[in-house]
């Protein structure tokens, strides 16, 4: 499928209009969903899935039968509604990323596609936001206005402190009593596990959950040659690094780090995609699909 989501993310902290700039980015992506093996999806009502034996026949869409051979059944707006929880790295570390490569720019923009999409297909986004400080930024409402309010707040909040996960955070998590889908946007880079814990709270409260493992070129092919000296971005602390002599050490212990996050999400049953964010979006948001329609 050719990818309809080339703007650059960029884009989302200065457009006026986000509502028309995340509708513009979810209807290109539905339409080439359309015109590609990916059926399944439609605007006009929330979802389809494959028949079983005992459904409704006049639910069944012939049109995609006679283009695949197979038998899907439209799903409405009483069938599918779903609460869905967006949470947003907010810390300074996420503010890494040269160009329209950089993550907390890529992760808003998905974050906002994301809440559009939710719209769309009339389940009911919300946003959390989570580093130096956490917070329920706005509960997960179905509303046509929704959309609008949660991409004013991302266009005004900045990258900025330390990833800090802990009661705030997981006090949120233990007020969710209904089943749901969560979709955690983040690097992931805390100093210890308490990432890895928001997503055992998660699974511990029923949450179906996606992880969107954000990391930037320049950390995944480490292009620097030479002595530098690096700066963590959220610390401040610096550290002589001869990128020659460092670099197969480097890709091991990332390797390490991606691995243990990946194996604790096979163990919590828990979607994990990791994303470069020099990539196009579409990858992405099929994987949302994916999930979303499992639920």
């Amino acid at each position: 499928m050719p990818s309809t989501l080339n703007l650059s993310p960029r884009v989302l902290a200065a457009a006026e209009d986000l509502p028309l700039l995340a509708n513009t980015i979810v209807e290109g992506f539905l339409d080439g969903l359309h015109r590609s093996p990916f059926l399944g999806y439609s605007t006009d009502f929330s979802a389809y899935r494959a028949y079983t034996q005992g459904d409704n026949l006049r639910h069944i869409d012939w049109k995609v039968w006679a283009r695949t051979d197979e038998l899907y059944v439209k799903q409405f707006e009483d069938d599918t509604n779903l609460r869905c929880q967006i949470y947003l790295d907010t810390s300074a570390s996420m503010d890494f990323g040269s160009g329209d490569a950089n993550k907390y720019d890529y992760g808003r923009l998905l974050a906002a596609v994301l809440a559009q999409l939710m719209v769309k297909q009339r389940d009911g986004p919300g946003l959390i936001l989570f580093g130096p400080e956490s917070r329920q930024a706005l509960p997960a409402q179905a509303s046509r206005h929704q959309a609008a309010e949660i991409f004013a707040l991302l266009a005004r909040t900045p990258a900025a402190g330390l990833t800090e996960l802990g009661p705030g955070l997981f006090g949120v998590v233990q007020t969710f009593t209904r089943r749901g889908l969560a979709v955690v946007i983040s690097d992931f880079f805390t100093a210890d596990e308490t990432s890895l814990e928001l997503l055992r709270q998660l699974h511990a409260h029923r949450q179906e959950v996606i992880v969107f493992h954000l990391l930037a070129p320049e950390e995944l092919d480490l292009p620097y040659r030479g002595e530098f000296i690096m700066q963590d971005s959220e610390s401040a602390e610096e550290v002589e690094v001869n990128t020659d002599d460092f670099r197969r050490e480097y890709g091991r212990q990332l390797q390490a780090f991606c691995d243990r996050l990946r194996e604790e999400c096979v163990r919590l049953e828990i979607d994990y995609q990791r994303v470069r964010t020099d990539e196009p979006l579409d990858r992405a948001l099929i994987a949302y699909l994916d999930r979303r329609m499992a639920v």
